[in-house]
């Protein structure tokens, strides 16, 4: 129910009535893939404040696109289940042994090795995921573009994307951020994220192209910790993330100031993953040609809630404590 509520809060749904549309004919004789597929979806035009566009057709039909998706199904089953399967075939061998020595001795040297501060207060690595979990995840990107079933843009400045936990993948993102992502992201901002500071995720994609949207404005993220993988898919021109000097900014300043949170512009590589926090304020620039698609993982905590006033050392979290707290999942090395 929390993670409901937080996606909900998110989303900032609308009152507006653009987008109405009442539920297609639909019967037992019938299927709600079929009957999603009649469904015409609001078109997504604003690049800000675009939470508002068509808030009460995505109110009104979500319970039917549930259903459709369940019964569309997917292409790699791998992909929605969380377990050993999905680690030993998605995450790298480095990330899975780095965890263990951190898990079971306390000791995150190796975690920290596969890292690089490629910007004051940004952290990139290729060794987090395989190269299988990008094809796989680009093919079922495509499959779902071509499903024929309406998805909702994913943020209100981004058009073209997909909201992940609306399409199936919530069990396996569930144990992806809570074994993984979410004592990462403790590990690099322990200033930030405490025990409960990143309990619950909003997952998405994005795509950057030519002909939809090719830039994206200055913003901050609702998040206190943001995961942006790049999956390619393989060539494009232009694109380069820019981030800003924010650490002395907002009502609470970083320890360090603009030291713990730069600037400057980063070209992304598909495989590469950024972690960065929330309010690291950023950009995308123009996208001159070719197409990237990217998937971004917001952390927070219950309710959306988005802690922006540092812990005092002494208030910090310990290694233990960051990767010994129970998840919901079984972590298999």
């Amino acid at each position: 129910m929390a993670r409901r509520f937080a996606t909900r809060a998110l989303l900032l749904l609308s009152c507006s009535r653009e987008g109405r549309s009442s539920v297609p004919p639909f019967s037992p004789a019938g299927t709600a893939l079929e009957a999603a597929r009649q469904l015409v979806r609001p078109k997504a035009t604003l690049q800000k404040d675009g939470e508002f566009e068509g808030g009460e057709f995505w109110e009104a039909h979500e319970e039917l696109l549930k259903r459709a998706w369940q019964e569309h199904g997917p292409l790699h089953t791998d992909l929605y289940n969380f377990g050993p399967v999905f680690e030993r075939r998605y995450l790298s061998p480095k990330l899975r042994a780095a965890v263990r020595l951190a898990r079971e001795e306390g000791r995150e040297e190796a975690l920290q090795g596969l890292f690089e501060e490629i910007l004051p207060g940004v952290f990139a690595s290729e060794d987090l995921f395989t190269a299988a979990f990008r094809k796989d995840f680009l093919e079922e990107l495509e499959r779902i573009n071509s499903a024929g079933i309406p998805t909702r843009r994913p943020n209100g400045m981004n058009r073209y994307g997909v909201i992940l936990d609306q399409v199936g993948f919530e069990k396996a993102l569930d144990g992806l951020v809570d074994t993984y992502i979410k004592p990462l992201g403790g590990m690099l901002f322990p200033e930030l994220v405490g025990a409960h500071d990143a309990d619950e995720h909003y997952a998405f994609t994005v795509k950057y192209e030519p002909t939809g949207d090719t830039e994206l404005a200055k913003h901050g993220d609702a998040s206190v910790v943001t995961l942006n993988l790049c999956l390619g898919p393989t060539r494009w021109e232009g694109g380069a993330l820019r981030f800003f000097d924010s650490g002395g900014s907002g009502i609470y300043a970083l320890p360090k100031g603009n030291a713990s949170a730069g600037s400057g512009d980063v070209n992304f590589r598909p495989g590469q993953v950024l972690i960065h926090r929330g309010q690291h304020k950023h950009q995308a620039l123009p996208l001159l040609a070719g197409q990237r698609s990217n998937l971004i993982i917001w952390l927070h905590a219950e309710y959306g809630v988005v802690r922006v006033a540092p812990y005092a050392p002494e208030q910090q979290l310990t290694p233990q404590e960051r990767w010994q707290q129970t998840p919901r999942f079984r972590l298999d090395l």
